[in-house]
């Protein structure tokens, strides 16, 4: 079978606009708006990682440390502000997954950093309420993960019914 009857066969796709791995899931509009709520949480995350960069960093701007503990919550709130995803559930998952590696790393980094130095907290913001604000944005993972494990199952389905439609 041609690619054009593949394309047929996918909703909601048309053979000049979109591959056959970019086609979104049915319900992306209720998944966009879950995630991007779920952004807020990195958000909210990011402030208590600055807390405990700066008490590291004191001499350091604090505005400074924050602009490089946003590019989480930018790369969720950025893909989750569309109505439907920019580009396919692959890239849509690896944007996802990378979100939550650079959440991860700079939290495990602070809290490395916090046990070899031992800082005292900086600012009004004590270093307990920071840890608070940071592991409790971490479940925002919940739906992070959630949403990628519907993705993957989404694109081997896809796939599957393109291969069988192909034979």
């Amino acid at each position: 079978m041609s690619v054009m009857a593949i394309y047929r066969q996918l909703p909601g796709s048309a053979p000049s606009a979109r591959l056959a791995s970019d086609v979104v899931p049915e319900d992306s509009a209720g998944m966009m708006s879950r995630l991007h709520i779920a952004s807020c949480g990195l958000l909210v995350g990011a402030t208590g990682q600055c807390a405990l960069y700066s008490a590291l960093i004191p001499h350091l701007p604090s505005w400074i440390i924050f602009i490089a503990l946003l590019p989480a919550w930018l790369t969720v709130y950025t893909i989750s502000f569309c109505r439907q995803a920019p580009f396919g559930p692959r890239r849509f998952r690896h944007s996802l997954i990378f979100a939550m590696v650079w959440y991860a790393v700079m939290t495990l980094f602070a809290e490395a950093l916090h046990l070899l130095i031992r800082p005292t907290p900086h600012g009004h913001l004590p270093n307990i309420v920071a840890r608070f604000l940071t592991y409790v944005s971490a479940l925002s993972f919940i739906v992070f993960g959630r949403t990628c494990t519907l993705l993957r199952r989404y694109e081997t389905t896809t796939m599957a019914s393109a291969e069988f439609v192909a034979q």
